[in-house]
């Protein structure tokens, strides 16, 4: 795309803009008009703020009603029906006009996790929601199935406002509230939810919580609908640390971070068993597996990411950690350049812990 302008058809190929683009133009000085060409029953799920919607098959009747004083941006869930979009509107005519690259689930990613990814093979059914708390780096999940609409919310913050909303507005209902291990930064929110929704609490087996929950252990599934997250016990960054599969995703709590790993010097930790976790649980899985963490941000000296996921096969190739292959090598990169010890730790592992 250009520098100071829109991108414009160049022979066969169709205009696009990645999400960053998108991005700056939507705070730009002359945004453009998003335009979903999804079904209806996709965009109940997620949609972009301030667009329009004309779904593809009505799009030959309806597209005057797009203006032509400003660029039209053509979104889907992945591309492919907006690719379509595109190119009738180039053919009636239409010149600023492109499709935005990797759809509403690239900018979901990439730019506002807020917005709801849902799964490409409609089979599924799984739909995923983010919830950054930007004062901490943390994320949590809400994981439903669009069929029976049952939810699972995996890491809570002690702020459970923004989850019970998303329920409320998607009409949801809470089967479960999962701690991926025993948290050291944070206070967690699972009692608060639990106390709203009545959904049980879910941790490690080898967890010490005093508070009322249930158990997980190594291949052990929790239904929520048709979908499923099924445990991998990922011990290391504490010793009750757990990883949640579903769907070719993976859950990883704090054990795999994008670019790095959790801290094994605090707690529980266990540098040896963390290294197992790693190397004979996560890096196991397939190189497609999305990775979804319980950190962003700068970590371990790092810059920020770029994005709050990654994937399997893009940290086996360029995390940090995973650098030097051997135990030794990774027993060196987990003794050197971490911060101090967080002055609130003990406190927030107590009341984690207890209520």
């Amino acid at each position: 795309m250009p520098a100071h302008g829109f991108p414009t058809a160049e022979g066969p190929f169709v205009p696009e803009i990645d999400c960053a683009e998108l991005a700056a133009l939507v705070g730009g000085r002359r945004p453009p008009t998003l335009l979903d060409v999804r079904p209806r029953p996709e965009r109940a799920i997620a949609r972009l703020p301030d667009d329009r919607w004309i779904p593809l098959e009505q799009l030959p009747a309806r597209a005057s009603e797009l203006p032509r004083d400003v660029p039209i941006v053509v979104y889907c869930h992945h591309g492919g029906t907006s690719r379509r979009a595109v190119e009738l509107l180039l053919r009636a005519g239409r010149s600023e006009v492109a499709l935005l690259s990797g759809g509403i689930d690239d900018y979901a990613r990439l730019v506002d996790p807020t917005i709801p990814r849902y799964a490409s093979d409609p089979s599924v059914g799984r739909v995923l929601q983010q919830f950054p708390n930007v004062s901490t780096g943390c994320l949590a999940y809400l994981l439903y199935d669009r069929s029976s609409r049952e939810a699972v919310i995996v890491d809570p913050g002690r702020e459970v406002a923004p989850y019970l909303q998303a329920l409320r507005r998607r009409r949801l209902r809470l089967a479960a509230i999962v701690e991926t291990h025993t948290h050291a930064d944070h206070l967690s929110g699972h009692a608060r939810l639990h106390l709203r929704t009545d959904a049980p609490i879910y941790v490690g087996t080898r967890s010490e919580a005093q508070y009322p929950h249930r158990t997980l252990s190594e291949d052990e599934a929790i239904p929520y609908g048709r979908a499923e997250l099924t445990v991998l016990e990922t011990p290391g960054h504490t010793l009750d640390h757990l990883s949640l599969r579903s769907d070719g995703a993976v859950l990883t709590g704090d054990t795999l971070l994008p670019g790095s790993c959790g801290r094994a010097d605090l707690g529980t930790g266990d540098v040896d068993l963390l290294w197992a976790s790693l190397t004979e649980k996560l890096l196991r899985l397939p190189d497609d597996t999305e990775v979804f963490p319980a950190h962003y941000g700068a970590i371990h000296g790092l810059p920020p990411p770029e994005r709050y996921s990654t994937t399997i096969g893009f940290e086996r190739r360029t995390n940090d950690a995973l650098r030097d292959t051997t135990r030794d090598g990774f027993r060196a990169y987990m003794t050197d350049g971490w911060p101090p010890k967080p002055a609130s730790f003990d406190r927030i592992i107590t009341t984690n812990l207890t209520e």
